[in-house]
């Protein structure tokens, strides 16, 4: 399994811009998984090494 293949959750307290696997420190990326618990989950993505973390952000998207 590759680092982006895992996603790690992640409790945010006064901010997160720091990937916890590389040290990248100049903020994320954001992806759109679908989940079956919620609508949309959304993710962040390190624009380095690619490890993905779940901070628990959800978002009921429009349908088209």
């Amino acid at each position: 399994m590759t680092t982006s293949d895992s996603v790690q959750k992640i409790t945010v307290a006064d901010e997160f811009k720091v990937c916890t696997v590389c040290g990248y420190d100049m903020g994320f990326h954001v992806s759109f998984q679908k989940d079956i618990d919620v609508p949309v989950r959304l993710l962040l993505i390190c624009p380095d090494c690619g490890a993905r973390f779940d901070v628990g952000w959800t978002a009921n998207l429009p349908k088209n």
